[in-house]
């Protein structure tokens, strides 16, 4: 990064499993001494990255603060947060004080937050000049960006290669979800795996809305083959479901553990254990309406 001028912005790209959420962090806290915070889009996503970085990290060195849960204490130097606090601490105090690194992760997932932190994260600039952004993301338009913050020089990018795992791919239109789920574990039964060996994998199931989640977890409940004594673990995760239910995904088990998922899986947290994915090929899009001039889930 030697080769980049000194600029109070840096647009970091990276692949999927690069490390931006995970590793760049604890980078920056050997480099800088002050304190940092990092923004995530969702709540399981701080819950996620925050567990991450503090199997690595010193110990109390890394918190998280969410809606109605604060995991932050005096010994605290980067605090995982979701944007809507981020934008609430801003409003409070403006040039942001306590500070010294904000990080806005997974910023392709634009949202009114979003939008708002770096708007208000570039006021703070004209009244600091010991403030460092780190915008990072795997897609983003990097022109448009360089362009929004060009009154504060010229923003560097820096582009992370990733590493990638070679991937098998299943095109089975006619299967349902179901009896998707049911082969894959029959499979891996018949593989020999036992209750709490280490390749002991997880499937995350991929569809549009809880509804079709709910749909799904009634049919593979009937199957039998996640009755309490059995091999496998049924989870679900969807934004409507608590917080606590969305925390058990995140867990450890000695169980194989099928996920049921909204889109909130594909981007900003990674679920672990998974090393087979069933995607339903189906998604709720938000479109306008022209008849009625009203956007609506299509």
């Amino acid at each position: 990064m030697n080769q980049y001028p000194i600029t109070p912005y840096l647009i970091l790209t990276a692949e999927t499993a690069a490390g931006k959420s995970t590793v760049l962090p604890l980078a920056l806290l050997q480099n800088f001494s002050g304190k940092m915070i990092m923004t995530e889009p969702r709540r399981i996503a701080v819950l996620g990255v925050a567990n991450r970085l503090t199997e690595s990290a010193a110990t109390g060195e890394v918190g998280y603060k969410i809606h109605l849960e604060n995991n932050i204490t005096k010994d605290t130097r980067l605090e995982v947060v979701t944007e809507a606090i981020l934008v609430r601490q801003l409003q409070s105090d403006p040039a942001l004080e306590d500070y010294n690194v904000v990080v806005l992760d997974e910023f392709h997932e634009r949202s009114v937050n979003t939008d708002l932190a770096l708007a208000f994260l570039k006021e703070a600039m004209l009244l600091r000049d010991d403030l460092f952004v780190v915008i990072m993301s795997a897609t983003i338009d990097t022109k448009k960006l360089q362009e929004y913050l060009g009154d504060c020089g010229e923003t560097p990018v820096f582009k992370v290669p990733g590493r990638q795992f070679p991937v098998q791919v299943l095109y089975e239109p006619e299967k349902s979800v179901v009896s998707a789920v049911r082969e894959v574990i029959t499979n891996l039964s018949s593989s020999g795996l036992t209750r709490g060996s280490v390749q002991h994998k997880n499937i995350l199931v991929f569809l549009p809305g809880i509804s079709d989640i709910r749909k799904a977890q009634d049919s593979l409940l009937e199957t039998g083959l996640f009755d309490e004594n059995s091999d496998n673990e049924l989870c679900i995760l969807h934004s409507s479901i608590s917080l606590e239910e969305q925390k058990r995904v995140l867990k450890e088990t000695r169980k194989r553990r099928v996920i049921l998922s909204s889109a909130i899986a594909e981007t900003s947290l990674t679920v672990p254990g998974v090393s087979t994915v069933i995607d339903s090929g189906l998604a709720r899009i938000n479109r306008l309406d022209i008849n009625t001039g009203m956007e609506k889930l299509s």
